[in-house]
């Protein structure tokens, strides 16, 4: 098994052309995985990222994808 990298809000919204607050709201709801590394920290995992990408799904806050 690889490892699993990890990115940070900021880095996973820019791949995605989203805001941190979409990468927030698209966790929650269950599109990117999230993994808490500390009490105040979390990551999304670059492969939950690919995923988004690869499938075109980047349609956010009810406009165009970017």
């Amino acid at each position: 098994m690889g490892l699993v990298r990890l990115l940070r809000r900021g880095e996973a919204a820019e791949r995605l052309a989203v805001s941190e607050r979409t990468v927030r709201r698209w966790a929650a709801a269950g599109r990117l995985d999230e993994r808490k590394i500390g009490p105040r920290a979390v990551r999304i995992t670059e492969e939950s990222v690919d995923r988004l990408v690869r499938a075109g799904d980047r349609d956010h806050e009810g406009g165009a994808a970017a």
